[in-house]
């Protein structure tokens, strides 16, 4: 913790106010990139809507991975055509009547979304299944090309401090980065991001592990009763597919386990396949 006191008993924390749009060393070779994230009525993509997307794109040089511009943050309300919950007002502090009245041209975000080249998120399974879910809803295809990277899993926080980090919690990496800041509003979070990343130098990181493949491992023909042991081992249910899988950003450890599934898994017939990066979270 660069913030700990010489004593090892006192943490001093700063509070971050956001990033200006500025352009330093910019070149024209620098690379596009924004951070994008949502608040919704609820966790279920399915069920629950966008009330709140923030959108910040920065340029970023592709041999320092340095932070080169940063542009004007965009940022949208959007009302669910019904009344917020309460719990859901108490955690973002958005009310009925910051959304009153407010919609989204989710067309113009469609087109921001896919014109750089990657799309940071600090959870990017659920902000980029809430989106495509309103681009189906405003009867628009998915997300195409872009890359979506996520901050959440493929960034190595343990390095950040010489003590266990507790969570991976947007808020609790930034203290323990040394400040804080209005946390689940939109706005302020994807600012945060950027600055985390930033004063961490996890951009590199965050970027090529987001431009890896995804292998993805099926338990075909596994037994139902066999079941149990597969969730130990953290295989999830595909409903569309009718199949049990399990995600891996190394193709030797998906290899592994499908060495696994043939040894143990009585019947099992292990497929792999490479996903591309620019598919990774979606939910198409």
């Amino acid at each position: 913790m660069k913030h700990l006191s010489k004593d090892n008993k006192t943490v001093t924390l700063s509070k971050f106010d956001g990033l200006n749009p500025v352009s330093e060393k910019r070149s024209p070779a620098d690379k596009l990139a924004v951070v994008v994230d949502v608040e919704t009525t609820g966790l279920s993509a399915d069920r629950d809507r966008v009330i709140q997307l923030a959108i910040r794109p920065f340029y970023y040089s592709e041999e320092s991975f340095s932070v080169t511009g940063v542009a004007k943050k965009i940022v949208f309300f959007n009302d669910p055509g019904e009344p917020i919950r309460e719990e859901i007002t108490k955690i973002t502090g958005i009310t009925d009547e910051d959304v009153k009245g407010h919609s989204i041209d989710w067309e113009w975000v469609k087109g921001a979304l896919e014109r750089p080249e990657f799309v940071i998120s600090h959870n990017a399974k659920f902000d980029r299944s809430f989106i495509e879910s309103e681009l189906a809803l405003a009867g628009l295809t998915h997300l195409q090309d872009s890359i979506w990277c996520c901050s959440l899993k493929q960034v190595d926080w343990s390095t950040i401090s010489p003590f266990k980090v507790p969570s991976k919690a947007l808020e609790v990496l930034c203290a323990w980065t040394g400040f804080f800041y209005d946390s689940h509003q939109a706005d302020a979070d994807i600012d945060a991001l950027l600055h985390l990343l930033r004063e961490q130098s996890k951009l590199e990181e965050l970027i090529k592990n987001g431009s890896s493949p995804e292998y993805r491992v099926y338990a075909v023909n596994s037994p139902r009763e066999l079941n149990s042991e597969l969730k130990r081992r953290w295989f999830r249910w595909d409903p569309n597919l009718v199949q049990w899988w399990k995600a891996f950003d190394a193709e030797e450890a998906a290899d592994e386990e499908c060495e696994w599934l043939s040894e143990n898994i009585t019947g099992c017939e292990p497929q792999k396949f490479e996903l591309e990066a620019k598919y990774r979270y979606s939910s198409d």
